[in-house]
This record gives C-alpha cells, sequence and structure tokens, in this order.
C-alpha cells in the first residue's frame, strides 16, 4: 500500500492519471504507434525531483539501468544529472515508461513531454512494441514514482516480473516477429488482430493475412494431410519418395505384430502428434514396445509403429515451392566440465538470456522432467552423474527446438537432387510453406546414395532454427514469405485520406 502522504506533507496521490490511451496508428506526436498518458500534478506542479531529499537515490536503486540513460545530455548519465538538478514528473515518467519497457524485451526510445494547452495537465508520449505493454509500463511508472515520493520500500523485481509476464504473455511469436519485421522494413503496412499472432500485412484489396507461417492462402486439407503421419507418408511414398517402413496401431497388441513385420529396432510416434511429443526411445524388442506403450503411447489412441533410422535430423523449408533454408537440429545437449552434475551443467546452458520458456524466445530451456530423466536412464545416467571433460551428453531423442535442440545452418551445403525431391514432396502435399524433417547421415549427398528417408511434412513450420541457427548463417526467410505473399511488383496498399478537425475545422 502506498502511502497517502509523505513526511512533509506532500500527497503523493496528487500525481494522477487522467487519461492513458494507445494511438496504434500514425499521429500527432509521430508516424509509428505511441501510448498517450495525460496526468494532473495537483499540488506537486511546482516541485521538481530535487525538492524531495532522497528521491533520486529510491528511483535510482529501484531501476539501477536509469543510470545509462543520455536524456538531453547526449551521455550516459545525461538523465540522472537532470534528476539531481532537478526535473519535472512528467519527464521522470516518461524516462521510467521506456526503461521499464526496455527491460523487459521490448526496443523503445521515443518518448515527449508536452504542456495541455489549458495548462491543466501534461501529456506523456512513449514509444510501444507491445500496446498492453507499453500502457502499463506508464501505470506501474506511476505507481513507482508516488512508492518513491512517499519513501516507500520498492521491491523493483517485483515491479518487472509482473510486467515481463504480461510481456510473454502477448508479444508476437518468433516466426511471426520475423515476417513482421521484414514487412515493416519493406514499408508494407502491419496490424495485429487480436491478441495472438494473427496479423494484416497490407491495406484494403491489396492485404494478406498470416497466422505464424500459416497464411491466408494455406491449404486446410494439406494441412490435414500433414497433420496425419499415415496419409503423408502414402503420399509421398505414391510419387517415389523415401519414407520409414511402418504402420499404424490402436493397440499394443497391434504395434507388436507390426514390429515382428518390420523388423527391430523400431520406434513409436503419435499418429497426430508434433514438436516431438510423445515419440518414443529406440525400441529393440516386445517388451520395449510394451513398456513404452503402457509409458505414454496409451494416451495418444493411435500410434505409428516405424523402422528406427539413423541420421542427422534436419529441417528443409520450402516456400512456394521452393527450397529457401536448410539446418541440421542438433538435440538437446550439454558438455562436461569433469566436476559438474548434468543438472548443474543444464542449469548453466539455460542461464543463457536465449533460452526461455516456451516459443516466444529464440532457443528454449531444456527442461527438466520424466522426459529427460528416462532418457538419461537409458544410457545409464542420471541427472546427478558427473560427464567427463568435453564429453557431449544427450538430453532428449528428438532435436525439436521445442525441447532445448539448437540448429546449424546446412542451406548451402544441400545436394541439388535432395532440392528437388523436398520440393516434389511440399508440393504433392500441397502447402505453399512446407518444413520436411528428413533423416539423413549427410544432406550434401542424394537421398538415393544413403538410405535417407522423409519422416514428416510440418504445416505451419517454425522458422527461427533458419532466422537464429547455433552455427551457420541466418537465412532471410520472412523475405522469402513475403515474396511470395507480395511478388514484384504486388501492391500492398491503398490510398488513404484522413480528415480531421472540430467545430467545422
Amino acid at each position: 500500500m502506498i502511502r497517502e502522504s509523505n513526511s512533509s506533507g506532500i500527497r503523493v496521490s496528487e500525481l494522477e492519471i487522467v487519461r492513458l490511451r494507445a494511438q496504434r496508428g500514425p499521429n500527432y506526436w509521430r508516424l509509428a504507434p505511441v501510448i498517450a498518458c495525460d496526468i494532473r500534478l495537483g499540488g506537486l506542479e511546482p516541485l521538481t525531483s530535487a525538492d524531495l531529499p532522497g528521491f533520486t537515490e529510491r528511483l535510482l536503486a529501484a531501476i539501477p539501468s536509469l543510470h545509462g540513460h543520455p536524456c538531453s545530455r547526449g551521455r550516459a548519465g545525461g538523465f540522472v544529472e537532470r534528476l539531481k538538478e532537478g526535473t519535472g514528473w512528467p519527464h521522470v515518467l516518461e524516462h521510467v515508461s521506456l526503461e521499464l519497457q526496455t527491460l523487459v524485451g521490448a526496443d523503445v526510445e521515443f518518448g515527449r513531454v508536452v504542456p495541455s494547452p489549458d495548462g491543466a495537465s501534461w501529456s506523456v508520449i512513449v514509444g510501444y512494441e507491445q500496446e498492453e505493454v507499453g500502457l502499463e509500463s506508464i501505470r506501474r511508472g506511476v505507481d513507482l514514482i508516488r512508492a518513491c515520493l512517499g519513501g516507500e520500500p520498492i521491491d523493483g523485481g517485483a515491479l518487472l516480473s509482473g510486467l515481463r509476464d504480461i510481456h510473454d504473455q502477448v508479444r508476437l511469436g518468433p516466426s511471426t516477429a520475423v515476417i513482421v519485421e521484414e514487412a515493416r522494413r519493406r514499408g508494407i503496412p502491419v496490424r495485429r488482430l487480436g491478441t495472438g499472432s494473427m496479423v494484416q500485412l497490407g491495406l484494403g484489396c491489396y492485404l494478406r493475412r498470416i497466422r505464424a507461417t500459416a497464411t491466408d492462402a494455406t491449404s486446410i486439407i494439406a494441412a490435414d494431410i500433414a497433420q496425419d503421419k499415415d496419409i503423408t507418408k502414402q503420399v509421398l511414398r505414391n510419387i517415389g519418395l523415401a519414407v520409414p517402413v511402418g504402420a499404424v496401431a490402436r493397440s499394443v497388441e497391434r504395434a507388436i505384430e507390426i514390429a515382428g513385420e518390420i523388423g527391430y529396432p523400431v520406434i513409436l510416434k503419435p499418429l497426430a502428434g508434433n514438436q516431438g511429443r510423445g515419440i518414443s526411445l529406440r525400441l529393440d524388442d516386445e517388451a520395449a514396445v510394451r513398456a513404452a506403450w503402457t509409458g505414454g503411447a496409451e494416451r495418444y489412441g493411435a500410434m505409428v509403429v516405424e523402422r528406427h533410422v539413423d541420421g542427422r535430423d534436419h529441417r528443409v523449408l520450402v516456400v512456394n515451392g521452393r527450397v529457401v533454408a536448410v539446418a541440421e537440429r542438433v538435440a538437446a545437449h550439454v558438455t562436461g566440465d569433469g566436476s559438474r552434475t548434468v543438472r548443474e551443467l543444464i542449469e548453466e546452458v539455460n542461464r543463457d538470456p536465449r533460452r526461455g520458456a516456451g516459443h516466444a524466445n529464440l532457443l528454449t530451456a531444456i527442461p527438466v522432467d520424466e522426459g529427460t530423466e528416462e532418457f538419461l536412464a537409458a544410457g545409464g545416467r542420471t541427472l546427478e552423474s558427473v560427464p567427463a571433460a568435453d564429453e557431449r551428453v544427450f538430453l532428449r531423442p528428438t532435436a525439436n527446438l521445442s525441447t532445448g535442440g539448437t540448429s546449424i545452418d546446412r542451406t548451402d551445403d544441400i545436394h541439388p537432387d535432395n532440392v528437388t525431391a523436398c520440393e516434389m514432396a511440399a508440393g504433392v502435399i500441397g502447402l505453399d510453406i512446407a518444413g520436411l524433417d528428413i533423416l539423413t547421415g549427410d544432406i550434401s549427398v542424394p537421398f538415393k546414395q544413403n538410405d535417407a528417408v522423409i519422416i514428416e511434412v510440418n504445416a505451419v513450420p517454425g522458422i527461427r532454427m533458419h532466422t537464429h541457427p547455433a552455427a551457420g548463417r541466418p537465412r532471410n526467410v520472412g523475405g522469402a514469405i513475403l515474396d511470395m505473399l507480395f511478388p514484384d511488383g504486388a501492391r500492398a496498399t491503398i490510398p488513404v485520406i484522413a480528415v480531421t478537425g472540430t467545430n467545422g475545422k
């Protein structure tokens, strides 16, 4: 609870938000979106930051990174100088709002403070990336300033934690964000539809819509085919492309029967799964199949029993019938140092600021869960095992980024014959954007020469492995997607006339 008055009798509640709104398009202050906040100061109007002992120290203790703000001085520390010399509360709120947004991951710099025409209030104008985060940064900024005025203790960590939660909930996913960023570079208008990842690109009769890498032209039938792994294999096999041998089982007895027919080792994977969920480890005998089925396969209803195939995991991205990026995916792993446990090594890897929970991050945190423990146990290890120095220990059976995997760009390595095969696969499924999962010992060797197989074709594939590989050259796949949506010469906008004014002006 913020104290109503401080020791000097100043009523901190007189710092009051009168009106708060987001200007989503070009506006009076700039061509880009801003948050506009009108505030009243009441009895605080004649006072500055220098008039209240301890205010500056409390503010900087709560947000130490304000030390780096140059303000109008053009150098780090300029804002702190202004605070000590005495600056107005609207100016303080401007900097606090911008810094709070920056600390949770937004890239914002624009800020202005202007008096209202009648002199009764001030307008604080700040840029924003996510509307909800921008609005909340103002609200929390006012609360923080009031707390500093009242001499209250401030938990800066809790302040940021709540704002970071909002940011994580509303920010665009990495695939959508890449496409949006490229669209803005090209001058294509962008409008977010709702709070999810549905985005409108362009205006009027030229507009296109996307959600991640699904477009308004993505075929529902093609997406349904890609979702069903058995149908996908049938379609690919019909045009002569290599796929793993296997069949669908809806009971453990049928799974064992199929495994006997195709030969061990085998794997089980959900008929309609994604992101590596539910895929078993290598199964070498009937007992292993029974254990895998009881241990998790039952919940999926139908499982694909496939002959286990050795090879390195690759993802090939096909856009508009053309291979535009190739990545080798490496399963989540740690490298030993001879002293720390697997658990400690995972904790160290997860401290990478690029890693976090969910798909909104460039890299996903490596999970420490039952799946990790099961995979380690299969190799005779536990989370408390201590790997030797430079020993690589894998933690998951699949190389999905969603379970902590990383990627290496291989776009320049893929053999031309393999390019043709991948483009054929995406074409026969019918997807405008497709992600093909391929197991091969070497992507630079024709598939037919090294027993490579296409294990899946994915609709709405993630693209962060191509835009932010752990090694190799990043690929501008957002540009390839926009080239498809807006081919050379295609328009993205229509003429827009805005008429404004009041009282007949």
